[in-house]
């Protein structure tokens, strides 16, 4: 059956230069190309999977049909560039940076109608694009999946022209249109080996493999294992529409969000970036900082007043008693590494439109100890249904612990309300009354989680956690941090987050693939 895939760049740039072409010569690649995909494709298999069997041997029958030539969905987009000068020499140099501006939340599709893969290679397919964090320079961040309704992409189809017959492609149209040459894999010879005796032996031997060093430096005019085909680009690909501006307070896409709706956003989710991203043992602390700095902004922009939503205390700054439904503030470690690279702000009650612009410009913080700071890329706002791609917002029967498990009370000893279990069970029974409390169904197994296991299989014991707020306290019970797998009847929606501290990102619970 025919195959797609969707890409989006959350910074909103995509920062490539076309083959051939120099930098300084301000030319964009638009449509990427197929043989810059398969490159990064087999980076992230060499890099990230490397001794994983059931990846390296379909690597070949995938890419085999990968090399055939897909068809393009275009979304609107724009051409920037930034000029600095490289303290390389005396005089300098002055470098340009050209790029393609996007929104953070359009997709770039690529479709291969020709393409078959069967169950094994969607699921390498699929292993692949996970771990696929950048396309194109280091700073184009990407998120990649495979697209099941190529049809529900929007933008405009870019398809090829026969090289043989001058036919057109799937999809393609003479009409308003421009040739541009792209750079695709050539079925025939990527796989071959065209270097000399010099260049560094890939494995497999693959033309696609080569190093681009030993490409440059036996002056190759094109990577050998390539061809360029001529695809029919629509003439308006870089046409730029300038956002309308209310004059009222509540401008640009703010006025999407009616304060007055039942159904405000009730998520907020960020990228994370710094020099030293901060660990994932430090989730409470992180996620102390982020919901000071929230507040913060709020309290600037009304005369320094709390959100009852962002901050969780009423205005005269008690705390709230009602069930959990101002903000939790959860940073994620969603690749894997130990290190945190996103964050949630998740409000059930609605995030008001003074919330939203609070969030919207919250850009930047401090790490744990105030060493080093964190830049926060807003990725958007809405609803779990908007956020597809982020698993811990989806639906699942069976749910993992991500962060330690504190039960927020003592074991009863005496008194008419004893406890009837063992001492041991205090944190499992804490844990169903918790979620009886929130509305979820009783699980219909809870069991012991010793660990959480990281790339590679290298556990992280929940011990290592901080465990106690920084800036503030809170009720929790004499029991340290656990961990559970717990599995419902039916799937549940996430967020899940118990316990103490559940608003600073503890007890937080993944869903399990």
């Amino acid at each position: 059956m025919p195959f797609s895939i969707a890409l989006s760049f959350p910074g909103g740039r995509f920062h490539a230069t076309p083959w051939g072409r120099h930098s300084n010569e301000g030319v964009v690649e638009w449509p990427p190309s197929p043989w810059r995909l398969l490159r990064a494709l087999a980076a992230t298999w060499k890099r990230v999977l490397p001794d994983d069997a059931q990846v390296s041997t379909r690597m070949e029958a995938l890419f085999t049909q990968l090399a055939l030539p897909p068809v393009f969905k275009l979304p609107r987009v724009a051409v920037g560039q930034t000029r600095h000068y490289m303290p390389l020499t005396k005089d300098r140099t002055l470098v340009f940076d050209n790029f393609v501006a996007m929104s953070p939340t359009d997709d770039f599709g690529l479709y291969w109608p020709d393409a078959d893969l069967n169950g094994a290679e969607l699921e390498v397919m699929a292993r692949l694009l996970k771990h696929l964090n950048y396309f194109g320079r280091a700073e184009s961040w990407c998120e990649a999946r495979i697209c099941h309704d190529w049809a529900s992409l929007s933008g405009a189809e870019c398809s090829w022209l026969d090289p043989m017959s001058g036919e057109l492609g799937i999809g393609a149209t003479r009409e308003d249109t421009e040739p541009v040459r792209v750079l695709c894999a050539d079925p025939q010879g990527w796989r071959d080996w065209g270097y000399g005796k010099d260049a560094a032996r890939p494995d497999p031997q693959w033309n696609l493999l080569a190093e681009t060093l030993d490409l440059h430096r036996e002056r190759w005019s094109d990577p050998p294992g390539s061809r360029w085909l001529t695809y029919l680009r629509p003439r308006q690909a870089f046409a730029t529409q300038r956002a309308s501006r209310a004059v009222s307070d509540e401008a640009l896409w703010f006025k999407q969000w009616d304060t007055t709706s039942a159904h405000p956003p009730t998520l907020a989710r960020y990228a994370l970036s710094s020099n030293v991203l901060p660990r994932l043992t430090e989730t409470v602390y992180v996620a102390e900082i982020a919901r000071r700095y929230a507040q913060g902004y709020f309290g600037r922009r009304n005369n320094r007043a709390s959100s009852p939503v962002l901050s969780g205390k009423t205005a005269q700054h008690e705390r709230r008693t009602d069930d959990h439904q101002h903000a939790f503030y959860l940073p994620t470690d969603e690749d894997g590494d130990g290190k945190l690279d996103h964050l949630t702000v998740y409000a059930p009650e609605g995030l008001g439109i003074d919330e939203l612009k609070s969030l919207s410009a919250f850009s930047e913080m401090y790490g744990p100890g105030g060493n080093t700071t964190i830049q926060l890329l807003l990725l958007g706002f809405g609803h779990a249904e908007h956020f597809a791609s982020v698993k811990l917002v989806g639906m699942a029967q069976t749910w993992r612990s991500a962060t330690p498990y504190i039960a927020t009370r003592h074991f009863k000893e005496r008194g008419t309300r004893r406890d009837m279990f063992p001492r041991e069970q205090l944190a499992e029974m804490t844990l169903r009354e918790e979620l009886a409390h929130r509305g979820l169904p009783d699980p219909i197994r809870v069991e012991p989680s010793n660990h959480l296991v990281l790339v590679g299989g290298r556990p992280l014991n929940w011990r290592d956690f901080r465990q106690q707020r920084v800036f503030g306290d809170g009720r929790r019970g004499s029991t340290p941090g656990v961990g559970f797998e717990i599995e419902f009847a039916e799937p549940v929606s996430g967020p899940i987050a118990l316990g103490y501290g559940c608003h600073f990102g503890l007890g937080l619970f993944a869903p399990v693939d």
